[in-house]
């Protein structure tokens, strides 16, 4: 329509770092990696598959500082909003998250 102006969407930041989540309500943490990061939501690849459907995911993304991680650490809670095959081999999966909170730290066990 004309004269309508698309939402923009936040800026995404390639940032490439290691996140660990959790479809909330469960105790195993998973390992994942970020491909891009933004002010409203992280898009990452995870090891394999997410059970069908996931709402609500807890992660914590480990936030490179100058370049060297272990940085800081950002707990969040967040939305699952699409899902899709990973482009690598091994069964791995896109996962793109919204941010619904998150805090600032350090944990030592999660």
């Amino acid at each position: 329509m004309a004269g309508l102006e698309r939402p923009r969407r936040a800026k995404r930041f390639p940032i490439k770092t290691s996140l660990r989540f959790r479809e909330q309500g469960e105790s195993e943490w998973r390992l994942a990696s970020t491909i891009n990061v933004s002010r409203s939501g992280v898009l990452f690849r995870a090891d394999g598959p997410l059970a069908d459907p996931v709402h609500a995911v807890d992660f914590i993304i480990e936030l490179p500082l100058n370049g060297v991680t272990p940085g800081p650490q950002v707990r969040c809670t967040g939305h699952v909003v699409r899902t899709a095959p990973g482009e690598l081999a091994g069964g791995g999966q896109d996962v793109a998250v919204s941010i619904d909170g998150y805090a600032l730290g350090s944990w030592l066990s999660v």
